[in-house]
């Protein structure tokens, strides 16, 4: 047993200092990584490497524990990031920082401020998914700015467009940027070794001039070939559809659910201003809503490309407390979505969806349903600014400065045995009481969310007015950085 041991131990000399490991270990680093090569020595023939031993020892620790060490809460340092880049473990180091995982809404907490530069406030925030590392992209003007998952460091790209409005992170080197007035979608990319070019820029073939109003992406994970969506409108505002195109070939793949308008009847070709992917599902949820003198009218359909690029396989026409957000849960089998009435959070199980639904009422109320009815009734606008988002088990909706968190719960099975959603706030909740200068209480309202995204452990958001991104994370060695 113990010449077995031996024999698989490997003696590195890395900058004059030795280190010992085994080749199991050093295999954790990926067949590209120099490490996976080297072969077990014995202590008087080590290997050499020219290298700084400050930065190998804790690449040695995480290729071990697969996460650094957490007796410091400060990010891996950029020579430390350049050291894991040479070895071929940045990817993996980074990714072990904010796993999703870690991810529980009622323990997130403000882990860093991450400031902009320029003067003006940031439009949209996007965080890369699983199983990327959990980077951060921000469009600010014209601008879009990467930080790395390590929050170390940043990159920013001049786009064409004068103000982004439409934000997603494909991966930490890829992010698409569109505005709702101008035409394309344009890429964003950020190279490890290179400047960040926009040069790239993809349209609608059967409108050119066409803006995009939203975009959603296919996991990385979930096919072989991944597919990036966009919803279109001509520059007339005649005619819209939702366009798949091949990621890694960028050419249109196929057009989904084209619509146009002809006279003045804009309510029969309402176009998706909100695309979401249900891997699990193999569908793409496509939803848009007109707000006109007889109210907000929406439509929402459900697509399964591979079946029909014409005939949805659900689609529901909305008036009555039409939703003024909609979200899709791939975990939870469910749309939610907001009502623009009465602000109530509404579910509908994508289990019990089928074919032909016009005009059946999927929507059960899983808040207050009787105050979500008389505010439909009385033509309310409480969901006004409201937005909602699934990300993993959980369901979140922003009010104002706040964000509420719905969990599913399962009862016990003396009580029925049923699932229930149940509310809370993340953070601190809607009221924070401050000590006035007189030894009075007052409260203090956070400013409006205006944009937020989900990925790793992360929780993103932008506020009005505010110059930063703000971070939350639930990782138990939270980042806490001021850059």
């Amino acid at each position: 047993m113990a010449s077995a041991s031996a024999s698989s131990v490997v003696t590195l000399n890395v900058g004059g200092e030795l280190f010992q490991t085994t080749a199991a270990t050093l295999s954790r680093a990926g067949a590209s990584s120099p490490l996976a090569s080297l072969s077990p020595t014995p202590a008087s023939a080590p290997h050499f490497l020219d290298r700084d031993p400050r930065y190998f020892a804790p690449l040695l620790s995480f290729l071990r524990r697969g996460r650094l060490s957490s007796s410091s809460l400060d990010p891996p340092s950029a020579a430390l990031l350049a050291e894991a880049r040479h070895f071929g473990v940045e990817a993996a180091l980074l990714a072990s920082l904010a796993p999703a995982s870690a991810f529980s809404p009622l323990a997130l907490r403000p882990s860093a401020l991450l400031p902009l530069a320029g003067r003006v406030p940031p439009s949209a925030v996007a965080v890369s998914p699983s199983p990327h590392p959990a980077s951060v992209v921000a469009a600010h003007g014209g601008v879009v700015t990467r930080f790395d998952a390590a929050l170390a460091s940043r990159s920013s790209v001049l786009t064409p467009l004068p103000a982004v409005d439409s934000l997603v992170a494909v991966s930490p080197t890829l992010a698409l940027a569109g505005a709702s007035d101008f035409p394309g979608v344009h890429l964003c990319r950020f190279p490890d070794d290179a400047p960040a070019t926009a040069r790239e820029v993809l349209s609608w073939p059967g409108s050119p001039s066409a803006t995009v109003l939203s975009m959603a992406a296919t996991a990385a994970t979930e096919v072989s070939s991944p597919w990036l969506f966009f919803s279109f409108e001509s520059a007339r505002r005649n005619s819209s559809a939702v366009v798949a195109f091949d990621l890694n070939s960028l050419s249109p793949v196929a057009e989904i659910g084209r619509k146009e308008v002809y006279g003045a009847d804009v309510e029969a070709a309402i176009p998706a201003s909100r695309l979401s992917w249900l891997g699990g599902h193999n569908l793409l949820l496509a939803a848009g809503s007109h707000s006109g003198p007889a109210g907000v009218v929406g439509d929402i359909c459900l697509w399964d490309v591979r079946a029909s690029t014409t005939v949805p396989v659900w689609e529901l026409r909305e008036k009555e407390d039409c939703f003024v957000d909609i979200a899709a849960s791939d975990t939870l089998s469910s749309l939610f979505k907001v009502g623009a009435a009465s602000g109530e959070v509404f579910m509908a199980d994508l289990r019990m969806l089928s074919g032909g639904g016009i005009g059946v009422e999927p929507w059960v109320c899983i808040g207050d349903g009787q105050r979500a009815a008389a505010a439909a009734a009385a033509g309310r606008k409480e969901g006004n600014g409201c937005r909602i988002e699934c990300y993993l088990n959980w369901v979140f909706v922003t009010r104002g400065g706040e964000v509420e968190v719905w969990t599913q719960v399962e009862l016990a099975q003396e009580a029925g045995g049923k699932k229930l959603m149940r509310r809370n706030w993340v953070g601190n909740g809607p009221s924070v009481v401050m000590a006035g200068g007189g030894g009075d209480e007052s409260v203090k309202e956070k400013a409006k969310i205006v944009s937020w995204a989900f990925g790793g452990s992360r929780m993103a958001l932008l506020r009005d007015d505010k110059q930063s991104i703000e971070m939350w994370d639930s990782a138990p060695a939270a980042l806490s950085v001021n850059l």
